[in-house]
């Protein structure tokens, strides 16, 4: 079958009916189906990798959350996304991690999808078919996003931080966060059960001064958890 190029307006003869397929005059990358052609955009980044790790520490402040050690180099990767007129962006590659289904589109230049541009990162290719993605009747166009990865680990935990390379928004994987509730779910936890022991020694010792020894005992041994505690949440340790 042959279909007239939305970009160029050349014939261009198709094997396959349906998918995602490119003008073999332009170049232009198209999305195609039995709903009809539609263009491939591209978000063109804003921030470069020197940005990175300012807004990661700048994302890490306003959420009280610890700074990641041994942070890699950032990798360049674009990923797909159907964009349908409502609704949120889907992504267009099987995945199961919810920090995808929070991308908004960013604000910034696009233009329609070209290889010669994508070519100093990596290219997550679309392999869910819009029709199943799509929402009411409305048909959605593909949209392929540019983020950073980088690798990073809090003590002996790994994970990913991924910050999206036009608006600077970060998007973690859920370790990051699962992990700050833990440290302060645990230095909280610590220093209640001090008070609690300091508590019961003052109480059933009848002797004062022994007493008193114990209890600075106690306050000396949940002062040095809590700090251990601490120190494990920031991945100090």
């Amino acid at each position: 079958m042959k279909i007239a190029c939305p970009q160029c307006g050349a014939d261009t003869q198709l094997q396959d009916p349906a998918g995602f397929v490119r003008c073999a005059f332009c170049g232009s990358s198209l999305v195609l189906d039995l709903g009809g052609i539609r263009p491939h955009l591209l978000c063109v980044p804003r921030h470069t990798p020197n940005d990175v790790l300012p807004l990661i520490r700048s994302w890490c402040d306003q959420r009280g959350v610890p700074v990641p050690s041994g942070l890699s180099p950032p990798q360049l990767v674009y990923r797909p996304f159907w964009r349908f007129p409502a609704g949120p962006l889907v992504a267009a590659w099987p995945t199961i991690e919810p920090r995808w289904s929070a991308v908004q589109v960013p604000q910034g230049a696009q233009r329609v999808f070209d290889p010669e541009a994508v070519r100093l990162g990596h290219v997550v290719e679309p392999t869910v078919a819009e029709a199943a993605m799509r929402q009411g009747e409305a048909a959605g166009d593909l949209l392929h996003l540019p983020f950073y990865d980088v690798q990073g680990s809090l003590g002996s935990h790994a994970f990913q931080l991924s910050v999206d390379a036009c608006s600077g928004q970060v998007y973690p994987e859920p370790v990051l966060s699962a992990r700050s509730n833990d440290g302060q779910g645990a230095f909280i936890a610590t220093a209640a059960l001090g008070f609690v022991l300091m508590f019961i020694e003052a109480v059933a010792i009848p002797h004062a001064g022994v007493a008193g020894v114990a209890v600075v005992a106690t306050a000396a041994f949940v002062y040095w958890a809590m700090r251990g505690v601490r120190t494990e949440e920031r991945g100090w340790a």
